[in-house]
């Protein structure tokens, strides 16, 4: 196990949905590491991935508090990473595809 994720491996954060925002049209190449310097401005990240394959262009930030995370959707929606405006918005869940 070791370390904390923090986007390698593919693996998904379980986190109280009012820590976590959504992110969209992250550019691509961005990586989990500037996604998170990036989302530091609006408070401490404990972790974030910049999605790859189907979801490639979003991203999920887990924030320390819940009012980091609003701070975050008012702070960088519309702020700039990678050459292109991002989307930071509430976090969702979305229901599973049945096959």
């Amino acid at each position: 196990m070791g370390g904390k994720g923090k986007g390698k491996g593919g693996g998904r954060m379980r986190a109280d949905p009012s820590l976590k925002v959504w992110i969209g049209n992250l550019a691509a190449g961005v990586e989990w590491k500037a996604l998170q310097e990036h989302m530091n401005q609006a408070g401490k990240v404990s972790w974030a991935e910049a999605f790859s394959g189907k979801s490639a262009g979003t991203g999920a930030v887990v924030y320390s508090t819940a009012e980091e995370a609003t701070n975050a959707i008012t702070m960088l929606n519309g702020s700039v990473l990678g050459g292109q405006a991002i989307m930071v918005d509430v976090w969702t869940k979305q229901p599973a595809a049945t096959p």
